[in-house]
């Protein structure tokens, strides 16, 4: 009779840690909200590692929540960094909430893209089906299918990918609520409501983080004279940056809101020409009016994430976010 072996401490600890993994996974609920998600920030490795340790393992970019480059037109030089606050202005677990923040948003916009790329393909197939069944009638050649076809396939692989870009991502934000076994199925989009007309200043929001930011005060006490200095510089320099990118913003969201209405418009000419078997660009006109409301899409969640790093500058959570202050109405005297 073999003896009886008396398990490894680090075997013990290593089966209760999958043990707990799976029993988070079994926990995740589906669909998920963005208030549900936040709450695995708590327990996320990430938020036990300390700052130099933390960058030996980068987080990977968004596919499609670009804030910094889709501030500046896509003009400016990408650089990711500007759409993370530094470690030493806000702590581990503030970092990871927006981290879950950001990558929640980024399944919706991959879910959005997905919709716009099945209904493209629709489009570009119903012509080619059309083609190929006139074409045995001897109306069309080959060289017409053949033409037909290759749009048609240009457009089946853009939707693959974003069939594929809704599995990354959902994996992406799987890991940043810390459980990768089990990836979220459906997400429950947040009712984000209205964005504030007005903004506080850069020296009173600077003044606020300083006040009730107890991460930021302790890193200021341990720190030298010149690394204060320079603490404080990476403050009023990252609340002016969120400052301008929401100025940025309110301009993009009512440029968005123009163009939605023209393609609208434009998309409904194109379908009746299209139903009275006209030539039209029915299949342009859908990508571009899909592409208009993505966009905005991407700016509204990109307004939440600036309001979001704001506040955890400041000390508050990250979400949900305050409602604006009703402008109180003038009695007439």
């Amino acid at each position: 009779m073999m003896p009886r072996v008396k398990p490894h401490a680090g075997i013990i600890l290593l089966y209760g840690l999958l043990l707990t993994s799976f029993t988070q996974a079994a926990e995740v609920p589906d669909p998920i909200s963005l208030d549900q998600a936040l709450n695995y920030a708590q327990g996320h490795p990430r938020t036990q590692l300390a700052a130099d340790i933390a960058q030996r393992h980068p987080q990977p970019e968004p596919l499609y929540l670009d804030c910094h480059n889709l501030a500046y037109n896509n003009n400016a030089t990408p650089d990711r960094q500007r759409d993370q606050l530094l470690p030493t202005l806000i702590s581990p677990l503030e970092a990871q909430r927006l981290e879950i923040m950001q990558r929640f948003f980024d399944v919706l916009l991959a879910d959005s893209s997905a919709v716009r790329d099945n209904e493209n393909q629709a489009v570009y197939y119903i012509p080619l089906d059309r083609t190929r069944t006139r074409m045995e009638l001897k109306e069309f050649s080959e060289l017409d299918v053949a033409e037909l076809d290759a749009e048609y396939q240009v457009v089946r692989q853009q939707t693959s990918a974003s069939i594929a870009s809704q599995r990354l991502t959902r994996s992406l934000l799987a890991q940043a609520i810390n459980n990768p076994l089990k990836l979220p199925s459906d997400l429950n989009p947040p009712e984000i409501g209205e964005f504030p007309s007005e903004m506080p200043t850069t020296e009173e929001l600077a003044e606020a983080s300083l006040q009730s930011n107890t991460w930021l005060d302790d890193r200021r006490d341990d720190a030298s004279s010149d690394e204060r200095a320079i603490i404080d510089m990476e403050l009023r320099q990252t609340i002016i940056e969120l400052l301008l990118r929401l100025d940025i913003f309110r301009v993009a969201a009512a440029r968005a809101e123009s163009e939605i209405l023209w393609r609208d418009y434009y998309l409904e000419r194109s379908r009746t020409l299209y139903e009275q078997e006209v030539k039209s660009d029915l299949g342009d006109a859908m990508t571009q009016q899909s592409k208009a409301r993505l966009q905005k899409q991407q700016i509204q969640f990109c307004r939440t994430l600036a309001l979001a790093q704001l506040n955890a500058l400041q000390g508050k959570p990250v979400w949900p976010l305050p409602k604006p202050e009703k402008k109180k109405e003038e009695k007439p005297e």
